[in-house]
């Protein structure tokens, strides 16, 4: 066949590297990533809930029933994006198609080569250009964001071949700065941390019960009022009560702690697990972070240091932390705006305040409750332990409300950032929803205030006790173990 013209810039020895890899990645992909799809026991690993969604993409693609032919996948690191890639894989590896899984880490990190090239030297392989290919190909492609032209590679193939599908994963910050021209051929779909029901369908092979999170979600989120809300959810207690039928009571906590990560529902070993989420995060600042090009070594350095201190706040103070690390305010604002496109943090305005002139302190949490869990067990922390556990629940219910917002037009998420106010103003289908986080027992207190200065169609507390409406107030209180099935 013809040579590309990056072929032909390519020496002998680059050539000879770039075949010799790629026979290896077509023999060696079923092996690797039957690691990802089967346990030790060689059972098939349950498969989170977006698998279906993604796998659709997938079997329209190959029966000629769909247009989308590029999908990229991000998300928070350690959210799982590499093993529903392999289970993805594994579905098309024995199709008549040319397949392949290639890992850009590995690629551009230890080989030193670049996606076009690779992708160059595997049309030679075939014997003919993508769009001429006797066969559709299909392109397995993890953690593309090593590669800063993957977005520019990808849009040439799939600009010149329509028999080309391409699924791409990458970390949070692979959106950062995309090219606009491939953000308007790829299908963005996000991969948020586990919800309660993966957790214990992973850990355990428990599966949901059909229905129930949609029930859930309409009761708590599309009431008319707390009385609604509370009947709603009355109705569906027998079922609530049938999932959790025989349910260990420390999974829950558990799931707090640290099951919103999927790579640590296995592990048995506390501390291992706790390292192992520092070291997630130490990728997170020293790769991701680092990748932007927006700080210098120095400033990189200091950040794990931030977060931590991150993990002992209610509100950020951009001046105090700027003292204390000698770094400048607007540096700092740039630190928080960074973690937070890396799904590091999730910022969360105060209510009434226009976003981009705030005075008011903003709030962040951790994108996943096991971040600061690590920080506490590992590294310890000043407050009590109702607060720490207290602290963990808001990043559980704000993670949670995330995902149930994330997508959705006109929806908002604040908080009352005055003294004694609500955790969360939700903003969904024209309602105002007031929400308070509690580790223990709950009063009303706060919701109440909040609901005195916004005009909300209800307010209810997640917390240890039992379904409640009291008389007056418009509020109720959702058990913990119930807002986690949504």
């Amino acid at each position: 066949m013809e040579l590309t013209l990056k072929s032909i810039k390519m020496n002998r020895e680059q050539k000879n590297k770039i075949i010799n890899f790629l026979n290896d990645q077509i023999a060696q992909s079923e092996f690797r990533a039957r690691a990802y799809v089967f346990d030790d026991l060689n059972k098939k690993r349950p498969a989170r809930n977006i698998f279906v969604k993604l796998n659709r993409y997938l079997s329209d693609f190959m029966s000629g029933n769909s247009s989308a032919r590029w999908i990229t996948l991000t998300g928070l690191r350690g959210s799982g994006k590499t093993t529903l890639l392999s289970q993805l894989y594994w579905n098309a590896r024995n199709s008549d198609f040319n397949v392949l899984y290639l890992s850009l880490d590995y690629i551009v990190q230890i080989l030193g080569l670049n996606l076009n090239d690779v992708l160059a030297v595997y049309e030679e392989i075939l014997g003919s250009f993508f769009e001429k290919s006797d066969k559709p190909v299909i392109l397995f492609l993890d953690e593309v964001q090593y590669d800063e032209k993957w977005g520019i590679t990808l849009k040439s193939i799939y600009d010149r071949s329509r028999k080309v599908f391409i699924f791409a994963t990458g970390s949070a910050a692979l959106t950062m700065n995309i090219n606009p021209d491939v953000a308007r051929r790829t299908i963005y779909e996000k991969l948020y941390p586990l919800s309660f029901t993966e957790f214990l369908k992973i850990k355990n092979e428990k599966f949901e019960e059909k229905g129930l999170a949609a029930d859930m979600r309409n009761a708590i989120f599309n009431s008319k009022n707390a009385d609604d809300c509370f009947n709603s959810i009355k109705e569906l207690e027998p079922r609530i009560n049938n999932y959790f039928l025989g349910l260990d009571r420390m999974d829950i906590e558990k799931y707090i702690k640290y099951g919103s990560l999927p790579f640590m529902v296995t592990l048995k070993n506390e501390a291992l697990v706790y390292d192992q989420i520092n070291k997630t995060l130490d990728r997170i600042v020293n790769s991701d972070v680092l990748r932007t090009g927006r700080f210098n070594n120095e400033i990189i350095s200091k950040i794990p240091a931030i977060l931590y201190a991150v993990a002992d706040m209610d509100q950020i103070n951009y001046s105090k932390i700027a003292d204390s690390f000698e770094i400048s305010r607007p540096k700092v604002m740039e630190i928080f705006d960074v973690l937070e496109k890396t799904e590091t943090l999730i910022k969360i305005y105060p209510y009434g305040s226009h976003i981009s002139q705030s005075r008011k302190p903003i709030k962040y949490l951790f994108a996943s409750p096991a971040f600061r869990s690590m920080y506490y067990n590992m590294i310890g922390n000043i407050v009590s332990a109702d607060n720490s556990r207290g602290k963990l629940l808001e990043d559980t219910v704000g993670m949670y409300l995330k995902r149930f917002l994330g997508g959705k037009i006109n929806t908002s998420l604040t908080y009352d950032s005055a003294e004694g106010g609500a955790d969360f103003i939700v903003g969904y289908a024209n309602k105002k929803i007031i929400i308070e986080v509690g580790a223990g027992s709950k009063d009303y207190r706060q919701l109440l205030n909040t609901a005195a200065k916004v005009t909300a169609d209800y307010g209810f507390a997640v917390c240890n006790d039992d379904l409640e409406s009291p008389e007056t107030g418009n509020v109720l209180k959702i058990p913990l173990k119930y807002f986690l099935l949504i």
